[in-house]
């Protein structure tokens, strides 16, 4: 707590500057998802107008009752469009104070995993992160996710630091994964990082798993009236979202990429006949996961060179923000060099990040035996759990922060051999 408080003027610096950058952003980048398009903002945008409008959750195309995307960010816009209005601005401005309320979680991380001067340049660099601040802009779920996300992060490892109270640690830490899986279900991976970090921590495995079924149990409790309203509304008992299966397809059969198709191909389809559009929604789903896990199954081969693919897909820009934004229309910004500038300002601070995070993470490879491996394996775990599906850039923003963390161990780490003295030409040591 006394280390918290005596950065606290840094930290407050850090949350201004955050939110001055996103503002200065949406001041002249604020795409309208009713303009035309056709992508996952447009089905953010309008679900949220009709959940505002007390139509519950549904289909913004069809008007029916829908798990097509998971509940959670089109539930938090719509109580955001029903307490401030439906504007842009709202959503976007919402999107910043996501974003800013991110950034102490992160040092807190920082603080528990390395030190004071790692934890304020992580904070710091994600306050500025290029790509983290283009997607200000957008309607997507990133923003909420990330937050949640990086929230039950820091749970998770603040109960590994507590004499007492762990018990309620770890039901917060269950109650806020279960917020971020509503969001978006791959955050249920944290439940078996939470047993590695309880276990590297050096708690027993009995009572590790223990805490991790607690966990668990919170999660279905919660999750529970969703899964029930799907079996209601539905005919199935949808545990996150009907798009599941679609992913899979799109990464999985005959001319996949290993990438996201920009127009994708037309799914499997079932018959129409005798259903109504929400029981098409489901069949439609289980028909698209059945066919791609059956192409996964048959093609093992192809499968391992659809994964480098993905994996390639996944990080090799940090500017995708930049064509969500313009719709993938030529014409969106001012100009084609603002264009390239923009860009390029993302992809050299994400590669000039990768590869201090790989200094930063050999300068901890002593400390791989404790909580400290919970950055790398993260990682990991998020990049195997995408194998599944496919690859884009847009997957790897919700563990940017770890990425930061480790880049922001490296420079600490760079700095401090710069500072070490050197030895002179007589053997001596000299300040360098």
């Amino acid at each position: 707590m006394n280390q918290l408080r005596r950065h606290l003027p840094a930290l407050g610096l850090i949350l201004l500057t955050a939110l001055a950058v996103r503002l200065a952003w949406i001041a002249f980048i604020h795409p309208d998802p009713t303009d035309g398009r056709f992508d996952d903002t447009v089905w953010y945008r309008v679900s949220a107008h009709f959940f505002a409008n007390g139509d519950g959750y549904v289909n913004p195309f069809t008007g029916t009752s829908t798990a097509g995307w998971p509940p959670g960010y089109p539930v938090f816009l719509g109580h955001v469009f029903q307490y401030f209005g439906e504007g842009l601005a709202q959503t976007y401005i919402t999107n910043a104070v996501l974003a800013a309320a991110t950034i102490p979680i992160i040092y807190c991380i920082g603080l528990i995993l390395f030190d004071r001067p790692t934890a304020l340049i992580g904070a710091a660099a994600m306050a500025v992160w290029p790509g983290q601040v283009y997607f200000t802009s957008l309607t997507l779920s990133e923003p909420l996710f990330t937050f949640l996300f990086s929230l039950a992060l820091l749970l998770m490892l603040l109960a590994t630091r507590v004499s007492s109270g762990r018990g309620g640690i770890v039901l917060a830490f269950g109650v806020v994964t279960a917020l971020a899986t509503l969001t978006r279900g791959q955050a249920l991976v944290l439940l078996p990082l939470a047993l590695v970090v309880w276990v590297l921590a050096g708690y027993r495995w009995r009572p590790a798993i223990a805490w991790v079924m607690l966990a668990a149990f919170v999660v279905a409790v919660m999750m529970a009236p969703w899964v029930a309203r799907n079996q209601h509304k539905l005919g199935s008992p949808v545990l996150v979202a009907t798009n599941f299966g679609v992913n899979v397809w799109i990464g999985n059969h005959d001319t996949a990429t290993g990438r996201r198709g920009i127009p994708e191909p037309e799914a499997p389809q079932p018959s129409r006949a005798n259903i109504s559009q929400p029981e098409f929604e489901v069949k439609a789903d289980n028909l698209a996961l059945r066919t791609g896990l059956t192409y996964m199954r048959h093609h093992p081969a192809r499968e391992f060179t659809l994964a480098l693919s993905k994996v390639r897909a996944m990080y090799e820009s940090d500017a995708t923000a930049l064509d969500w934004n313009s719709g993938y229309h030529d014409d969106f910004y001012a100009s084609q060099t603002t264009v390239d500038w923009l860009r390029a300002a993302a992809n050299g601070f994400w590669f000039a990040a990768i590869a201090l995070a790989g200094i930063g993470l050999l300068a901890s490879r002593m400390r791989l035996n404790d909580v400290v491996a919970v950055l790398p394996a993260l990682v990991l775990l998020w990049t195997a759990t995408h194998l599944l599906f496919f690859g884009d850039p847009r997957f790897h923003y919700p563990i940017v922060f770890a990425i930061a963390l480790l880049g922001a161990r490296g420079l600490v780490v760079l700095f401090e051999a710069v500072r070490r003295p050197q030895p002179s030409l007589d053997g001596r040591y000299a300040p360098a």
